[in-house]
């Protein structure tokens, strides 16, 4: 590595180990529902996109790669292997399967939203500018230096946030998954995340590129 790894450096690899969490859960699901031939579909992606072990050290899979390019490309091999099993499932059992990748996503936000009240020792109940504070820590939205997130309005009982470009769309479409199929999974897994972190939290897209507006809206906002 050409540089000491620093907190940002870990801080981006939990973000990508959520990913890879909420694949795993998928998969999970999957299995549980079509049985040995998911087994037989999800070993066909590993073969082009191998699954790497959960507790891996950050440095071990980095190597004599430069840190920022390592990282990048360890987002690259999650969000793509993700993908590439939703176009799989989606491609062989339609909207079955992508329901209930959906609800899965759906039900792993939820997993999160709760683990994050307890790992950020959250006092009191959390309000729509703290569950998107949070929510930066777990949902892998690109490196650093890209224009993620940006907070448009930001108050306890409504917070919103854009994104002028999807820095997952090219990952997505080269493994062969519907963008707005993606975008639906990581919106489903948004809202769960809000509803693990406060019950009253909802969770709106009020505009998305993968349905065609020109940028994404989103926003939490306690009921």
């Amino acid at each position: 590595m050409s540089l000491v790894l620093g907190p940002v450096h870990h801080w981006m690899y939990n973000k990508i180990k959520t990913t890879e969490a909420r694949e795993a859960s998928v998969a999970d699901a999957l299995k549980g529902k079509y049985g040995q031939e998911a087994e037989v579909i999800l070993n066909s992606v590993y073969e082009n996109h191998p699954i790497s072990k959960p507790d891996t050290p950050l440095e071990e899979l980095l190597g004599d790669m430069p840190i920022h390019q390592g990282i990048q490309e360890l987002i690259i091999k999650a969000e793509t292997r993700e993908a590439a099993t939703v176009a799989a499932f989606c491609e062989k059992y339609g909207d079955e399967a992508k329901n209930l990748i959906i609800e899965t996503a759906h039900d792993n936000g939820v997993e999160f939203g709760k683990k994050a009240l307890e790992e950020k020792q959250v006092s009191g109940d959390c309000d729509a500018e703290k569950a998107f504070e949070l929510i930066q820590s777990y949902l892998c939205d690109g490196m650093p230096c890209d224009r993620g997130a940006q907070v448009q309005e930001e108050a306890a009982n409504r917070t919103t946030w854009d994104h002028t470009e999807c820095v997952h769309e090219q990952y997505w479409k080269d493994a062969g998954a519907s963008f707005e199929t993606m975008c639906d999974m990581v919106n489903s897994w948004i809202s769960g995340f809000g509803e693990g972190a406060n019950s009253k939290i909802k969770h709106t897209r009020e505009k998305a590129i993968a349905i065609g507006d020109s940028d994404c809206l989103n926003s939490f906002e306690l009921s």
